[in-house]
């Protein structure tokens, strides 16, 4: 019978040290892959929490901004309604002047010798009936008329000879025509000019 003889026990005992420092080395790997791998969940945590918070902070924001949003909704919807009224009060304003504008501006338009005994007025569509005593101071009238930058849609709708009052012959008339409010600027100019 054989015996086992190592008569090189230094390689047995380097053997064992390799293999403990392997095993070593296997739990150190294993311990360092480990905290690494604890590190970057931590690391990646934080991350996760910041972009949570910096997400809050939209959120809010946009919170604010919607709010600022309607209450500017709500403003330009004032604006609006002021605007509106402001519209109508202009054109109540206009038309409030209208009737007096229009008669300041008659006896320049009617000559002597031209007499109104009748005036109807609907809206801006005015429609006026007289007495003119001859053709001429007529066709001066109906020539201011249409030359009137206040005055538009000048008709001359009937002329009627014959009509005796105080003893003397007249001529009925009527005439229609649109009265416009507001004067252009050429014609305040020229009309100041004129003056």
């Amino acid at each position: 019978m054989l015996h086992d003889i190592n008569l090189l026990p230094w390689r047995e005992e380097k053997r064992e040290e390799y293999k403990q420092r392997f095993y070593g080395m296997v739990v150190l790997g294993v311990l360092l892959a480990l905290a690494l791998q604890w590190f970057g969940s931590l690391y990646i945590d934080h991350l996760k929490t910041q972009q949570q918070t910096r997400n809050q902070q939209l959120q809010t924001y946009v919170k604010e901004l919607d709010k600022q949003l309607v209450s500017l909704k709500a403003i330009e919807a004032k604006h609006r309604s002021i605007l509106t009224r402001l519209r109508l009060v202009e054109s109540l304003q206009n038309e409030r002047n209208k009737t007096t504008d229009f008669m300041n501006l008659m006896p320049e338009l009617v000559p002597e010798g031209v007499y109104i005994d009748k005036m109807k007025m609907n809206g801006r569509e005015v429609e006026i009936a007289g007495i003119s005593d001859s053709t001429a101071r007529l066709a001066t009238m109906l020539d201011s008329f249409e030359r009137s930058a206040w005055l538009s849609d000048v008709e001359m709708h009937s002329i009627i000879s014959g009509k005796v009052l105080f003893g003397k012959k007249f001529q009925t008339f009527k005439v229609s025509f649109r009265f416009e409010s507001k004067q252009p600027e050429t014609a305040q100019a020229k009309t100041k000019g004129a003056k």
